[in-house]
């Protein structure tokens, strides 16, 4: 399949009015930080990836410094300057609009995390209830800023440059990997029970976090027309390759043209209501979940 990724306008259809999209990653960073300090943190489980990484910094500069405590919670500190390296490498990378809404995003992160204090006694007594509601709410805060087209850091962005040099690979990889080191340092710093709900909280995370991240889902896109600008409408909208063909209706006996491409569920419905803008007449096939092996540019 054709690909178009050097078109100018590839990304036309990500480009969100500024002000939601910055709210947008406000309230989920919020919603995320909220949920880890007042549902997560006072059963004593702790996150994964660079988050659990700060988590466990913050124990063992905790163990030998006590007294640091009274500046609060040092994981979003921890957190941010853990992230410093790689939002600047991220600037030559991806770009300034990527790099200003992932600052953004982890500059929230961490003050949030820094600032909202961790109560004594979680919201649910239940430790499976805080990891399940937990990690549903982090999840939906972590895909709010994903969302809006912006990465939370740490590991995603490690994720998006082994990509760059290795397409087989994924960020999911990535997080898999670090997941495994941080949990198996917990095995050797805690009770095997605050492990293993830590893995129940951190997966409940990420099945919410997949399911909310539209670009995650591949679709196939059929589509029926008789006009010569659908085509164009892909390259400029999704950045996608196409393949054509001509048919011919059987009823009709007229011909028509069949468009096939693969897209991001995001994209996808974007695209499905310019298509049927320009002709109302066309006839779309869509199949989610599909999987997907070749030259597939994945994003974020």
């Amino acid at each position: 399949m054709e690909q178009t990724h050097d078109s100018p306008t590839a990304l036309e259809l990500y480009k969100g009015h500024p002000v939601q999209e910055a709210a947008q990653i406000i309230l989920g960073s919020l919603l995320f930080s909220a949920s880890m300090n007042w549902i997560i943190l006072p059963h004593d489980m702790y996150s994964g990836g660079f988050l659990g990484i700060a988590q466990l910094l913050r124990m063992l500069l905790l163990h030998f410094f006590p007294a640091i405590q009274q500046i609060g919670d040092l994981a979003g500190i921890l957190y941010f300057l853990l992230n410093i390296p790689l939002l600047l490498i991220s600037w030559f990378r991806f770009g300034h609009f990527f790099f200003a809404k992932t600052a953004l995003c982890i500059v929230c992160y961490s003050a949030f995390l820094a600032l909202i204090p961790i109560p004594a006694e979680g919201l649910f007594d239940e430790t499976i209830a805080a990891c399940v509601i937990g990690g549903l709410v982090c999840g939906v805060g972590a895909g709010m800023t994903l969302t809006a087209g912006c990465s939370g850091g740490g590991e995603e962005i490690l994720g998006l440059l082994c990509v760059q040099k290795k397409p087989d690979f994924s960020v999911g990889r990535i997080a898999m990997i670090l997941n495994v080191f941080v949990y198996g340092i917990g095995l050797l710093l805690f009770e095997q029970d605050v492990v293993v709900y830590s893995i129940i909280f951190g997966c409940t995370t990420y099945l919410t976090l997949d399911r909310m991240h539209l670009q995650n889902v591949m679709v196939t896109m059929l589509i029926i027309t008789k006009s010569e600008a659908m085509e164009q409408l892909v390259f400029r909208y999704a950045g996608r390759g196409v393949t054509k063909w001509t048919g011919v209706g059987a009823y009709s006996n007229e011909p028509s043209d069949l468009l096939l491409t693969v897209v991001s569920k995001k994209e996808a419905l974007h695209l499905r209501k310019i298509l049927r803008e320009e002709d109302p007449n066309s006839f779309i096939i869509m199949d989610e979940d599909v999987s997907v092996a070749g030259n597939f540019q994945k994003r974020l």
